[in-house]
C-alpha cells in the first residue's frame, strides 16, 4: 500500500447504523459478496441512492465521511462493510466508529480512522486526500488539513493482504 487514498467524499452525519449502511432486506446470512451488498450502499441515508442500483458507485464516492457512532446498532455484522467495500469505498473516516464495525471494517480490509470534525467542515463531492501511514487528511477543495493517528504497520498488512482472513492465508503459508 502507498498509503496514499484520493477520491471523492460522501458526506454523513451522526449514528448512521449498521442498517443504515445497508438495509436488513437487502442481505441474506449467507450471501456476503460485495458486488451484491455494494449495490444498495446507504441507499437508506442518501435520497440520491435510493433506489438506484450502484448508486454510490455510479457516483464515484471513494471516501466516507461520518459523524459520531458510524456503524452503530449493536450489530456485529459484516453486511454493511461488505457494502461498502462492494460500493468502491476505500477508506472511512468519521468522528466515532461503533466498536464491532471498526474492528470488522479493519478485519475485511477497510481502513477506518477516527477524524473528529472532518463532517461537519467537509461537503459531499470534496476530494480528499488521505495519508494512512504520515497520518493526515487533506481537503483539496479549502485546503484544510486535519492530523490522524496513523495506520500501525500491522493493519496496513492486514489491509494489503485483503483483510485478516487473507492475512492469516498468507502467514500460514509462508
Amino acid at each position: 500500500m502507498e498509503g496514499v487514498i484520493k477520491g471523492k467524499a460522501w458526506v454523513g452525519g451522526d449514528d448512521i447504523f449498521a442498517f443504515d449502511i445497508i438495509p436488513q432486506n437487502r442481505w441474506t446470512l449467507d450471501n456476503l459478496n460485495p458486488d451484491d451488498l455494494g449495490r444498495w450502499a446507504l441507499e437508506n441515508v442518501d435520497p440520491d441512492f435510493q433506489g438506484v442500483e450502484n448508486g454510490m458507485k455510479k457516483q464515484g464516492y471513494k471516501i466516507v465521511v461520518a459523524g459520531k457512532n458510524f456503524g452503530g446498532g449493536g450489530k456485529s455484522i459484516e453486511h454493511p462493510i461488505m457494502a461498502l467495500k462492494g460500493a468502491g469505498v476505500e477508506v472511512v473516516l468519521a468522528d466515532s466508529f461503533a466498536r464491532y464495525n471498526f474492528r470488522n471494517s479493519i478485519n475485511n480490509g477497510i481502513p477506518v480512522v477516527p477524524c473528529p470534525g472532518l463532517n461537519k467542515e467537509t461537503e459531499k463531492g470534496d476530494t480528499l486526500e488521505v495519508d494512512l501511514i504520515k497520518g493526515e487528511v487533506r481537503n483539496l477543495r479549502t485546503g484544510r488539513t486535519w492530523p490522524v493517528t496513523p495506520l500501525s504497520d500491522f493493519v496496513i498488512e492486514l489491509i494489503d493482504s485483503g483483510g485478516l482472513l487473507e492475512y492469516a492465508k498468507k502467514a500460514i503459508n509462508r
